[in-house]
């Protein structure tokens, strides 16, 4: 499908592996607890590329995760791949330097974008839960192409720290778009 531009697998054994521990112990970390998800490429991740779809961004890892990230991960949240974005995230389908996302339904069609990754690796059920972004249908047409549920939080409801744009500064595309 092409879906996924980085794997974290083997952090993710490791906490799923620390998660099992503590359930055995009667532990949980939160209402996620071990529930492994995907993560847009736009979202910073501690030590991963955050390009937005940008070649000339590959090799600058984020120095921390973005509070959406962070607070999935409290939940018990185990991220475990980061999926592909269009470049600049601009646009109905995913094609950027890692190639063409494809439609898990159908290989010869798009699976939308600026979300397509998410949409595509959720619609295969290779994740359960994916963590995307949304100003201009970004969610809602790779959910609608795809066949899965989208939900995009109303501006501001979901802090958008730690989440790359292809504006210089990391300008938000939020504050673009409203007066």
């Amino acid at each position: 499908l092409g879906c996924v531009s980085e794997e974290c697998f083997k952090a993710a054994v490791a906490d799923a592996a620390a998660c099992d521990a503590e359930r055995a112990s009667g532990s949980v970390r939160g209402p996620l607890h071990g529930l492994p998800i995907s993560v847009k490429d736009q979202h910073d991740m501690k030590g991963f590329d955050s390009t937005c779809g940008l070649a000339c961004r590959v090799g600058e890892p984020a120095q921390a995760d973005a509070v959406i990230v962070d607070l999935a991960r409290r939940a018990g949240a185990i991220p475990f791949v980061r999926t592909t974005v269009p470049q600049l995230l601009m646009a109905p389908e995913t094609f950027s330097f890692w190639g063409l996302t494809r439609n898990p339904w159908d290989l010869g069609r798009a699976p939308g974008g600026s979300s397509g990754g998410e949409g595509a690796i959720v619609a295969s059920r290779a994740s359960p839960l994916g963590l995307g972004s949304d100003i201009g249908g970004s969610i809602r047409i790779p959910a609608s192409f795809c066949g899965v549920c989208g939900f995009k939080p109303s501006v501001d409801r979901l802090s958008l720290l730690g989440q790359a744009t292809p504006r210089l500064e990391r300008a938000s595309g939020q504050k673009a778009v409203r007066p």
